[in-house]
């Protein structure tokens, strides 16, 4: 009996060994080791920063999952200041999500990528994200950007700064509304986390179209760019039939105007930038001098203003400026009138500065 014993027990702990096995290669190949995988990638994704259920709508697939991922280092920043940065991927679909969480007072090139987009590329639009987020989202037809920041009321002159980039996902009237509300839930939990008291929207259920991409005649214009139709025969003279129009909205970071000829081709792109996303497109506004609170260059056909938004010692951004349609052909608007052009300048900045709650515009 005593040699039985052991005999059995051996017995019995291989059985359970090769049931563990089994058990445990059943599960890696269903699929459950990878999904469990996934779930605690997120769960640790930006430092436990991210809303799972968010991260996984505006990826546009079930399967996501977080990790650093050098190879998209070049979409982060290049100040190396992060709180965090993360990608999110899945694994049914293609898209590609990067996230990066900066204090305000280091973002530094932190908007390089937005503010570079939305001062050179004639593709792009912003739009408010809406809600009473202090946030905007902007897409080119290839991408989609997003940012909040969020002004912390017991920390001095601080803020959180939230940037979000999707890549290889339709830009949508859902999917822009996915990245709204992905971006704000990641900058209303990194407030949370981080000790910064702020205060936030509500939930984003849908934002407004890109602009860019869906122009309207002057005479239907209601938002950003209604002051600036308003200006009759200089912006008829200046050759616009139509106009990109984003709602106007007292929270937005980033708003603009595009006037189209009737080609549907961009004459001239005026744009308000606001909290730190203003300090990065005035501090790579290298076309032309932005020394003083505003300016206007006539040989270029260049201007710009700026504004006091309440306590921030961070002054809001406007620009003008005609759209190039090659070295060959020049600019797109071929008679520039300059009277016309400050006038527009004034009127769209006014409009914004006011919905803004901004004082002591400075305009050339």
């Amino acid at each position: 009996m005593s040699r039985t014993r052991p005999r059995r027990l051996i017995t019995v702990f291989a059985v359970l060994i090769c049931l563990l096995l089994v058990a445990g290669g059943a599960f890696y190949l269903s699929g459950g080791y990878e999904s469990w995988h996934d779930e605690r990638s997120l769960n640790a994704a930006c430092k436990g920063l991210l809303s799972k259920e968010d991260a996984r709508a505006v990826s546009g697939g079930s399967r996501v999952y977080a990790k650093q991922d050098h190879q998209f280092d070049y979409l982060f920043s290049e100040d190396h200041a992060h709180i965090t940065n993360c990608v999110l991927k899945d694994r049914d679909a293609r898209s590609i999500v990067t996230v990066d969480v900066h204090w305000g007072s280091k973002t530094q090139a932190a908007t390089r990528t937005l503010q570079s987009q939305l001062q050179q590329d004639t593709r792009t639009g912003a739009v408010p994200i809406g809600a009473g987020w202090p946030g905007s989202i902007a897409s080119d037809g290839d991408q989609l950007f997003g940012i909040a920041e969020l002004t912390c009321r017991n920390k001095q002159n601080e803020s959180l700064f939230v940037a979000s980039r999707v890549l290889y996902l339709k830009a949508d009237d859902e999917n822009r509304a996915g990245l709204g509300r992905f971006t704000t839930s990641t900058a209303k939990n990194a407030a949370e986390k981080l000790g910064c008291d702020a205060p936030v929207g509500k939930a984003t259920s849908s934002v407004a179209p890109d602009p860019a991409r869906n122009p309207v005649p002057l005479d239907k214009v209601t938002g950003t760019c209604a002051p600036v139709a308003a200006l009759g025969e200089g912006v008829r003279r200046a050759g616009a039939t139509s106009a990109g129009d984003a709602p106007s909205d007292p929270h937005t970071l980033a708003e603009g105007c595009y006037l189209n000829d009737a080609r549907g081709h961009q004459l001239y792109r005026l744009t308000a930038s606001y909290g730190s996303l203003a300090e990065n497109v005035r501090r790579e506004a290298r076309e032309f001098d932005v020394t003083g609170d505003s300016g206007f260059d006539e040989k270029i056909h260049r201007g710009y203003g700026s504004a006091q938004c309440g306590d921030s010692p961070k002054r809001s951004f406007y620009t003008l400026k005609p759209i190039m349609v090659s070295l060959a052909e020049g600019l797109a608007v071929k008679n520039p009138d300059p009277q016309f052009e400050r006038a527009a300048l004034k009127a769209f900045a006014e409009q914004s500065a006011k919905a803004h709650g901004c004082r002591d515009l400075k305009l050339p």
